[in-house]
């Protein structure tokens, strides 16, 4: 039992450690990309951390899989470096006993998978989506300052003045550059406008003078408005596929529809990811002295890699009607799981 216990704290352990530096590096990276998303004035700044967290959701069901697979590889690899599993197995401790730990550990991860791909990832877009949509509908000028060029969709604005809520612009004058043209437009006020019919963000000026300069000869145009609108951010609703991973289980399950179908085979594979996994991940544990014990790291985590994005594949395949819903993603599963089998029935980790 004090074995057991071992084994499981330096698996867990491991976990959480390999867990949150891959946390780390991909909510990173996802974070630089709405921070470039904030400094284009795409969206707000007030938003960045609200996004990121709704974001952590998602990468965990990834990371949890993942992580538990390399801790196990890390741990047992460590085991047989130390010699300590020659002590293990020399006292009684077959490779069978091993697995029934391994797995009751594995259960135990692949149902906090489960909690994140079936409740707290499409909660946490759904969230997401509704942020978006809120912020749509307000201000886009949060990041725009008086005195100074930001970029606002496709063109460059300078505005002189701001009121305090950001949202009329005072002397503002817009520079837009194209292949056969640059237009410049002055005008006095400028405030945003939301067409309610195609949700497209559209810039309202007042009172200003439009100037089209062509770039291949010194021709030019003045019109002059009284009020003049630019669309700077079109709507763009989500697909079917982003609305039907928004949906809750209950809803999921009793939709009937082909991308309602794959979300449920995606959103269960992924804990069943875990289990096939210790079934391959296991019987190469053992490693020689020799060797090191991250020659055995590499194969097994590029099976799973290859695992997890034949699923990603498969579920674009499914959804395009290339594939038929069944046996849909299972065949992943299958294939992989007879391999593990056969893998543990070669090394003889079913033997008592």
């Amino acid at each position: 039992m004090i074995l057991y216990r071992y084994i499981a704290r330096e698996i867990l352990i491991s976990t959480l450690a390999v867990g949150s530096i891959l946390l780390l590096v991909i909510v990173g990276s996802r974070f630089a990309r709405f921070l470039d998303r904030v400094a284009s004035g795409r969206i707000s700044l007030d938003i960045l951390g609200y996004l990121t967290l709704f974001y952590t959701p998602y990468a965990l069901q990834l990371i949890i899989p993942l992580s538990f697979i390399l801790a196990l590889m890390l741990t047992f690899g460590r085991l047989y470096m130390d010699s300590e599993m020659s002590v293990i197995q020399s006292s009684g401790v077959s490779q069978r006993q091993l697995m029934k730990l391994i797995f009751f550990l594995a259960l135990g991860v692949a149902s906090l998978t489960a909690f994140s791909s079936l409740y707290l990832t499409p909660k946490a877009k759904f969230a997401s989506e509704l942020l978006l949509q809120e912020q749509q509908a307000k201000t886009g000028f949060e990041s725009i300052a008086a005195s100074q060029f930001t970029r606002l969709g496709q063109q460059a604005i300078f505005v002189s003045q701001l009121n305090d809520d950001k949202t009329v612009l005072g002397r503002v004058l817009i520079a837009q550059a194209e292949q056969d043209k640059t237009t410049l437009v002055l005008a006095e006020k400028g405030y945003q406008q939301v067409n309610e019919t195609s949700l497209s963000r559209f810039l309202v000026l007042e009172e200003g003078l439009r100037y089209e300069l062509p770039t291949m000869d010194l021709t030019s145009s003045v019109l002059t408005f009284d009020r003049y609108a630019l669309r700077v951010g079109i709507y763009t609703p989500p697909s079917v596929q982003a609305q039907v991973a928004m949906l809750p289980l209950n809803k999921l399950w009793a939709d009937n529809s082909l991308p309602a179908q794959v979300e449920l085979q995606w959103r269960l594979g992924l804990p069943a990811l875990v289990i096939v996994m210790v079934f391959i991940a296991l019987p190469l544990t053992k490693v020689n002295p020799r060797q090191g014990r991250f020659m055995a790291i590499l194969p097994v985590l590029l099976l799973e890699l290859i695992f997890l994005g034949a699923l990603m594949s498969l579920q674009g395949i499914i959804n395009k009607g290339q594939w038929p819903i069944w046996p849909g993603m299972w065949l992943v599963h299958i294939s992989f799981l007879l391999l593990g089998l056969f893998l543990c029935w070669r090394r003889g980790v079913f033997q008592k």
